[in-house]
């Protein structure tokens, strides 16, 4: 860069002047150094601040590190886990609850199990445990309205297809069978109604949802008493048909497969605090 008849920039080198030669080994190492030397300072004062919110020594954070060193056994005390799928497509009857039978498990299971003659997957451990649902239904009503002509035979049958409106709802069930809590969804149907044609309503939906609820603890499962306190999760379906024909009849379907069913449990915690479970609440009024 030139600056003919000018004032060079702040800086710059100049030919005859002494600007390298003013230049040493430690002021370089500075010039270098001191920008990280600032920022490393200021994590240390941030890193002793922190420390004394907490109350702690340096020792009392090195002997806290060292006593979670080889401590892989407190993730294996809280893991559980056991994934399942449904082995086959069913058929649904109309307004009717069913239990969706996720009877085949996938991969290896901890603290839980899936349990053909229940439908679900039985969880043995108490905590805080998820679980996370993907399940497809296809289905439609058929609707046969008879409308009068005035030629022979004085009618004719007019036919169209409406929706079905799906739920699901996760259930988490006692051992003896009642039900310990559940959570209830409603699937968004598809929305052409009165169609003439099959395929705008038929075409198969898919739904994932889940569920997080806390379990208090339960015996050892080789526990003779253990069976008594295990719960068993499970999916619930049911279908309305949309009539408004004449005459009208519904079919629905849930699928099958690794690729479009899946019942997953995870436990997050082996921890049972806060066990509260409230299915209906008060009206708090009006927000805002």
């Amino acid at each position: 860069m030139t600056t003919p008849h000018l004032p060079a920039p702040d800086n710059a080198y100049v030919i005859g002047e002494k600007f390298a030669r003013e230049h040493t080994i430690g002021n370089v190492k500075d010039t270098i150094a001191n920008p990280a030397r600032a920022g490393l300072g200021k994590a240390v004062d941030g890193w002793g601040l922190f420390r004394q919110k907490q109350a702690v020594t340096w020792a009392d954070h090195y002997d806290g590190q060292n006593s979670l060193r080889n401590r892989a056994d407190l993730i294996k005390a809280a893991s559980g886990h056991c994934s399942a799928f449904m082995g086959y497509n069913w058929d649904v009857p109309p307004s009717k609850w069913v239990v969706a039978p996720f009877d085949t498990a996938l991969g290896p299971s901890k603290r839980a199990a899936v349990d053909p003659a229940t439908n679900g997957i039985v969880l043995t451990a108490g905590g805080l445990w998820r679980v996370d649902v993907h399940a497809t239904m296809s289905g439609y009503t058929l609707n046969q309205t008879i409308i009068p002509i005035i030629s022979p035979p004085y009618f004719t049958v007019v036919t169209t297809y409406n929706p079905i409106l799906p739920q699901y709802t996760i259930e988490v069930v006692n051992a003896d069978g009642t039900l310990y809590t559940a959570r209830r969804f409603h699937a968004m149907a598809n929305m052409s109604f009165e169609q003439s044609g099959l395929f705008g309503v038929n075409f198969p939906q898919s739904s994932a949802f889940s569920h997080t609820f806390v379990i208090d603890n339960m015996p050892a499962e080789a526990d003779p008493a253990a069976p008594s306190h295990w719960k068993t999760v499970r999916l619930g379906i049911a279908y309305a048909p949309v009539n408004n024909g004449t005459f009208s009849s519904a079919y629905c379907s849930i699928r099958g497969g690794t690729r479009l069913s899946s019942m997953i449990v995870s436990r997050w915690s082996r921890d049972v605090e806060h066990i509260n479970y409230k299915p209906e609440v008060p009206n708090g009024g009006t927000l805002g």
